[in-house]
C-alpha cells in the first residue's frame, strides 16, 4: 500500500505530466489542425499558473518560502517558449516582460536583503572574536563559533542560513588550511577508518578532467552555457574540499553539557545529555526504510562501501538537526562510526550517568 508522501508524489506527477503532455500533444498532432487564435493564452496558463500552483501545493506549501514560486513560473515560462510554436506566440510578447519585471523586484528585494547582511559582519566578526574564548570552550569549531556571534547580531530567515552555508564553505574550501584538527580526550575522529577523504579527491579528480574537457566542447556550442557550466562546477570544486577540510577538522564532541555531531558542512546536531536516552551497539538493518531515516541523524560519512554504523544514540525527545543552506529536521536517534568506537562509548556512557545523578 502507498504512503501518503508516495501518494503525493504519484498525484503531482500525473498531473505535471496531463498538463505537459496535453499542450505538447496539441501542438504536434496534424490531425488537430488549424488551432484557436487563443490557444496559446491557456498554454501560456498552464504553464505559468497551473504549473506553479501544482508546484506549491505538492512541493512547496508548508516546506518553503512562497517566493520559490516565482522561479517556478520563469521555468514554466522558458517551457512554454520551447513548446508553443513562434508564430502562436507573436500576439503576447507582453508576457515575458511583466514576468522579467517581476523577477527583477525579486532581484532587487534579495540584493537588499544581501546589503543588509554584509553591513552587520563586521560587528559579527568582532563578537567572533571577543567571544572566542568563552564559546571555543564549549565547541571550538569554526561553525559552532561563528553561529553563536551570527545569532547576536542578526534574526533566524532562510535568507541568513544560505549566506552562513556558503561563508561556512569558503571558509573551509579556502582559508583553513592553516588550522590544525582538535585534538583531546572530548574529541573523536570519524573519518580516518573509513575511504571518505580518498572518494572525495577522486571526485574533485574527475570533476577537473570533465571540466577541462567540456568546457571546450560547451565553448564550441555556446560560449554562454559554456561559462555557466564552469562556474558551477568550479563551485562544485569549493564544495568538495571544503568538505574535506570540515571533516577532517571538526571531530565528533563531547562536553560537560552536550554531544556535538558535526558531518562535513552539510549536517550537525547539538545534542544536550540530558536528552540521550542510551547508546547502545547498532544491531538493526544495513539500509534503513525512507519511513525510519527520517527519525535518524546520519553521523557516517560517505564511503566507497557504505557499511553499518557502529553505535546507535536514543535521544529523549526528538531533537532539531540542522543541514545545509537552513534546513531542518527533528530526529530520534543518530548513527555514528568512529575511530576509536571503545573510549567514545566510556566517556559518553560516564557524562550520561554523570548528568542522571
Amino acid at each position: 500500500m502507498l504512503t501518503t508522501p508516495k501518494k503525493k508524489w504519484l498525484w503531482f506527477g500525473l498531473l505535471f505530466t496531463l498538463v505537459i503532455g496535453s499542450n505538447v500533444l496539441v501542438y504536434q498532432a496534424e490531425w488537430a489542425g488549424p488551432l484557436p487564435s487563443g490557444m496559446a493564452l491557456g498554454s501560456l496558463f498552464d504553464f505559468m499558473i497551473t504549473i506553479p500552483v501544482l508546484v506549491y501545493l505538492f512541493i512547496i506549501r508548508k516546506r518553503y518560502s512562497l517566493k520559490y514560486v516565482l522561479p517556478v513560473m520563469i521555468a514554466g515560462y522558458g517551457a512554454a517558449i520551447l513548446i508553443i510554436p513562434q508564430g502562436y506566440l507573436s500576439g503576447y510578447s507582453f508576457v515575458k516582460y511583466i514576468l522579467f519585471a517581476g523577477e527583477g523586484a525579486f532581484f532587487l528585494f534579495e540584493l537588499y536583503v544581501i546589503l543588509k547582511l554584509l553591513a552587520k559582519i563586521p560587528a559579527i566578526i568582532k563578537s567572533y572574536r571577543r567571544n572566542a574564548t568563552v564559546v571555543a570552550a564549549e565547541n571550538p569549531t569554526f561553525q559552532h563559533r561563528m553561529e553563536q556571534a551570527w545569532n547576536q547580531h542578526m534574526k533566524p530567515s532562510r535568507m541568513r542560513d544560505i549566506f552562513f552555508s556558503e561563508m561556512t564553505m569558503y571558509y573551509y574550501s579556502l582559508f583553513s588550511w592553516r588550522q590544525k584538527p582538535l585534538s583531546g580526550e572530548r574529541n573523536f575522529t570519524y573519518h580516518k577508518k573509513t575511504c571518505a577523504i580518498a572518494l572525495y579527491i577522486m571526485l574533485i579528480h574527475a570533476l577537473v578532467l570533465e571540466s577541462v574537457g567540456f568546457h571546450f566542447l560547451l565553448h564550441s556550442w555556446n560560449p554562454t552555457v559554456a561559462i555557466i557550466a564552469l562556474a558551477l562546477n568550479s563551485y562544485t570544486l569549493l564544495f568538495f574540499i571544503a568538505e574535506i577540510q570540515a571533516i577532517r577538522l571538526c571531530p565528533m564532541i563531547i562536553t560537560d553539557r552536550h554531544l556535538y555531531l558535526q558531518v562535513g558542512i552539510m549536517r550537525r546536531v547539538a545534542v544536550p545529555l540530558e536528552e540521550i536516552k542510551s547508546i547502545h551497539y547498532y544491531d538493526g538493518p544495513e539500509k534503513l526504510t525512507k519511513e525510519e531515516s527520517r527519525d535518524v541523524f546520519d553521523a557516517t560519512v560517505a564511503d566507497f562501501m557504505k557499511e553499518k554504523p557502529t553505535f546507535e544514540v536514543e535521544f529523549v525527545q526528538p531533537v532539531e538537526a540542522r543541514f545545509l543552506y537552513g534546513l531542518k529536521r527533528k530526529v530520534r536517534k543518530a548513527h555514528l562510526s568512529l575511530d576509536d568506537p571503545q573510549r567514545f562509548y566510556h566517556v559518553l556512557s560516564e557524562k550520561i550517568s554523570e548528568r542522571g545523578k
